[in-house]
């Protein structure tokens, strides 16, 4: 079983930050792909750390990353860096999963990618993200963070099933009473296919 968590990050977590950060695999993945010095990292990590959604990754005990969210409105931007050695062992997908148990909120998570990260990309469509945008070098993902969210997708799903079969029985109805009255049977049909076009002449307006 994995022991995974995640934690609210600290002061004390600024050096590991900053190792993560420059890390030479991690950092051309970066927006800012430069060497930092730390003391302009502990300039950024001093202002940052205590916002609400900055939490840390332990695998075992050991720091092993981080996830950081800056919440705008209702929109949470999401960063995530995780140690080489345990990346490809779902511990990214486990965390990530923590981290959303901890919003409270509706809220809509985004996440901006390099075109060539594609570990990342895979990362955030496997925990549902949708493609938003894709400009030349940047993908833009999302995701609806709502607390009712897969209850209602699962509600959804049942009432699409159920109207499946409904459709069936309309076809039976048609079927029945085609064959018993098909003279009446007709002027009804006639009736609904008038109302139909109606229908759809209307709903030209609201394009």
């Amino acid at each position: 079983m994995l022991n995974i968590k995640i934690k609210k990050t600290v002061k004390e977590d600024s050096k590991f930050f900053y190792q993560l950060r420059n890390n030479t695999t991690n950092r051309k993945f970066f927006f800012n792909s430069k060497n930092i010095k730390f003391d302009d990292h502990k300039i950024w990590f001093d202002r940052n750390f205590k916002k609400k959604f900055y939490y840390t990754c332990f695998y075992n005990k050991k720091k092993i990353g981080y996830i950081r969210g800056d919440k705008l409105n209702d929109i949470i931007f999401i960063s995530i860096a995780i140690d080489k050695k345990f990346r490809k062992k779902n511990i990214a997908t486990k965390c990530f999963e923590l981290f959303e148990e901890k919003i409270k909120v509706n809220s809509i998570l985004f996440a901006k990618i390099k075109k060539k990260n594609t570990g990342s990309i895979k990362f955030f469509e496997k925990n549902k993200f949708s493609l938003l945008k894709k400009d030349k070098n940047i993908f833009t993902y999302y995701k609806i963070h709502h607390k009712d969210y897969e209850k209602y997708l699962s509600a959804i799903s049942k009432i699409e099933n159920i109207r499946k079969g409904n459709n069936i029985n309309w076809m039976n109805i048609l079927r029945v009473a085609f064959t018993n009255s098909p003279v009446e049977a007709s002027k009804i049909f006639k009736k609904i296919y008038s109302d139909d076009k109606t229908i759809n002449f209307l709903s030209k307006k609201l394009f």
